[in-house]
């Protein structure tokens, strides 16, 4: 009996064997958190590659009013408006990075792939990780973003973005994790207004079952958020309310400029790809109307698709649009930089078409979809940013963007100005006959201060540039004519168009002026 099973068990060794040489090898599928993990590496990557040529930039316009702030030259800003990114982002990064921008820089960066791994995140609340990917790569390499990475005074909105998705989060988990939203959505409303809104998106049925808000939670949001609506308000923070005259800065404007807004918003949103971009303006755009209108129209129709509904279709765009309608009223700042919030949370509904879309075709056919889609917006988007980046003005040494332009003129100006030795208490006095010669030659106003001077001194911040990188400078001003003023600690800044400065006492100038009329 022993035998016989010996016998029966030899043949069944030598089948066993062949079989399993024969049959073939299984691959060990990633759990989800690993694929999630490198999933959120790659679209984090590819958002940094896209913009990283901020690094090279030094300050610019609005940046110097943080710099000032933290330094005591300009009033410090208010608590709690915009607090942590006005005031203590600078204060701290003061003991950090001092003048050096270098690290301002990276830590914007940084700032912005969090952004994208929260925006990831909050996609996968939907869908699927592949077309949660595409949905964070949609927003991570966006051409709209641009200012935001390349502003160093752009952290607010960034700020404001990555704690309000932490919030959204937070608010839509599970377990007692979710009351740590309250904080969360302070520090967002600290950086910037731009999630006000937002907590109205956690009181609508838009939420998947694992993550739908707790009712208290959701409430306790909305309560924070009117509460600092109605301060914000009350206090008349920007002086929307007391700036009745149409030319105020924050003056808000009429039906047709919320049309206007909201169609140019939108346009912006879908009108990326680089051969159709011809102009990066910041100003209503009638040349994307059609295209804000198409996508409007598309989304609407999508909530007919039972497939998109289930995947964050109606939550994207009620988070979008949340984000985008306090903006929509102004009617002097239509900026593209404004997309952040909106893009943040909207892609959502890129993830939720994308995991639609992608359903029928195999496990292979889909990666290599998703993985198409994904590598065509990261290229599309590094070779749009690049021509924004570089893009010539008149003056070929000038870029037609006011950010990178601007940032150029203050490294020049700033690195001219510290080589020249200045004296303690220097009143430094800006002179661009240049600049002067140059609009006049194209037949402007001469009483008028030409684009180019205009240029140089919105790039220096009013001379609060100069007060904060060259300390040693106790006044600056900004003329048409050179005129000696009395006093030897005055110094002659004369500059070209591209910020170029050559410095002299009133003597050296007033001789070298006599000399050159000799001639």
């Amino acid at each position: 009996m022993s035998r016989s099973r010996a016998t029966t068990l030899a043949p069944s060794r030598a089948h066993g064997r062949h079989a399993r040489d024969a049959a073939p090898v299984a691959t060990p599928r990633p759990s989800p958190r690993a694929l999630d993990l490198a999933l959120t590496a790659l679209v984090v990557a590819a958002s940094i590659a896209v913009f990283h040529g901020a690094l090279a930039y030094f300050f610019a316009q609005d940046d110097f009013t943080g710099l000032a702030r933290a330094r005591g030259l300009a009033p410090p800003v208010a608590f709690p408006w915009r607090w942590l990114s006005g005031q203590a982002y600078f204060t701290v990064m003061r003991g950090v990075a001092d003048l050096t921008p270098l690290p301002y820089r990276l830590v914007t960066l940084a700032a912005h792939g969090a952004c994208v791994a929260l925006a990831y995140r909050l996609c996968r609340r939907f869908t699927a990780p592949g077309a949660a990917a595409i949905g964070a790569v949609f927003f991570g390499v966006h051409p709209a973003l641009f200012t935001a990475l390349y502003s160093v005074s752009g952290i607010g909105e960034i700020l404001a973005a990555a704690f309000g998705l932490g919030a959204l989060l937070l608010a839509t988990a599970a377990d007692a994790r979710a009351w740590l939203a309250l904080p969360v959505f302070a520090a967002s409303l600290m950086s910037k207004e731009s999630t006000l809104l937002w907590p109205l998106a956690l009181l609508v049925p838009v939420w998947p079952r694992n993550a739908r808000p707790r009712r208290e939670i959701a409430l306790a949001l909305l309560g924070l958020a009117t509460a600092y609506a109605i301060a914000f308000a009350a206090r008349d923070v920007f002086g929307a309310r007391a700036g009745v005259d149409a030319a105020a800065p924050y003056a808000l404007g009429s039906g047709g400029t919320v049309a206007g807004n909201a169609l140019t918003y939108l346009g912006w949103t879908v009108h990326i790809a680089l051969p159709l971009v011809r102009s990066f303006t910041d100003a209503v755009d009638p040349g994307v109307f059609a295209a804000g209108g198409a996508l409007a129209v598309a989304w609407l129709a999508g909530l007919a698709w039972p497939a998109l509904r289930a995947r964050g279709w109606l939550a994207g765009g009620v988070l979008f649009a949340l984000a985008l309608v306090p903006v929509l009223p102004l009617a002097h700042h239509t900026y593209h930089y404004y997309l952040y919030a909106p893009l943040a949370s909207g892609a959502i509904t890129v993830a939720a078409l994308c995991d639609s879309l992608t359903r029928r075709p195999g496990a292979r056919a889909r990666v290599i979809l998703l993985a198409a889609c994904g590598l065509a917006l990261a290229l599309n988007g590094g070779a749009l940013v690049h021509r924004i980046e570089t893009y010539p003005f008149l003056d070929p040494e000038l870029r037609a963007d006011a950010t990178v332009d601007r940032a150029r003129i203050a490294a020049n100006a700033i690195g001219d100005l510290r080589a020249a030795s200045l004296p303690q208490g220097t009143e430094l006095v800006f002179w661009s006959p240049a600049s002067i010669g140059r609009e006049r030659g194209a037949g402007a106003d001469p009483a008028r201060e030409s684009y180019w001077e205009t240029n140089v001194r919105t790039a220096l911040s009013d001379g609060l540039a100069v007060r904060v990188c060259v300390p040693q400078v106790a006044g600056v001003r900004f003329v048409r004519a050179f005129a000696p003023a009395p006093g030897d600690r005055v110094r002659w800044a004369v500059y070209l168009p591209n910020g170029h400065v050559r410095v002299a006492t009133q003597a050296e100038l007033a001789a070298a002026l006599a000399a050159r009329g000799a001639r």
